[in-house]
């Protein structure tokens, strides 16, 4: 059953007219899906380029008329002994400008193969994960568009209700995609999305491997070649 403050409406509509400065405390949250489903991985233009989980050396062969450094990095998982293990992490930045905006796209990428066996360090082992678009709107004379207009526009009109509004973020999720939302300022937007999908087989590898019964399994499989 859905659950609403009353101040919910005088917050989208204070947001979509003069952005987060007037924007009131509110909280939102509903079980039905988006109405629209969500984007299943980077989206240029409205085209699909690349779906959660395409390699990396794919997704760096698809960027337009640009050669991407990557950034690579770690990330820190804690054991259920308390142990901290390391989960290796990638990263490329893509900028481009269009008439009404200039966008700034990161795409973040995980190495699950490297948990399974630390040999796995190539860059066809780290998958697509996430991307983050950060909009800046620029000066379109009369009318301006404000971040209130696209997020009414572009994510209230095209995806519905949000599943939830924390006062800042719009949150949307389906079986394959979560994005969350949010205007910084009048000019400024941030969208979110990460996949459930690579996010689930993240999670089973580290238990896989991590957890008790994965230790257990470990052990067993190096004691087969011990002799003593």
């Amino acid at each position: 059953m859905n659950r609403i403050t009353l101040t919910i409406l005088v917050s989208f509509i204070i947001g979509c007219s003069s952005g987060p400065t007037g924007t009131l405390n509110a909280t939102y949250e509903s079980k039905s899906l988006p109405e629209k489903p969500l984007p299943e991985g980077w989206v240029l233009q409205k085209e699909l380029l690349a779906r959660w989980g395409t390699d990396l050396s794919q997704v760096t062969r698809t960027i337009p008329d640009s050669v991407p450094e990557v950034n690579y990095w770690e990330s820190n998982y804690t054991t259920g002994n308390g142990s901290r293990v390391p989960i290796k992490r990638a990263t490329v930045l893509y900028g481009y400008t269009n008439r009404l905006s200039i966008n700034t796209i990161e795409l973040q990428f995980v190495n699950i193969d490297y948990i399974y066996d630390i040999s796995n360090h190539n860059t066809d082992d780290y998958v697509l994960e996430r991307v983050v678009k950060k909009i800046e709107l620029r000066d379109t004379g009369f009318p301006q568009l404000t971040a209130g207009d696209v997020i009414k526009h572009k994510i209230l009109m095209v995806y519905g209700t949000p599943q939830e509004f924390d006062g800042i973020w719009h949150h949307y999720q389906d079986g394959n995609t979560e994005m969350k939302v949010r205007e910084l300022d009048n000019r400024h937007i941030i969208v979110d999305l990460r996949s459930l999908t690579v996010e689930k087989k993240l999670q089973q590898a580290l238990n896989d491997v991590y957890s008790d019964e994965g230790i257990e399994e470990k052990k067993q499989k190096l004691m087969e070649d011990f002799d003593l």
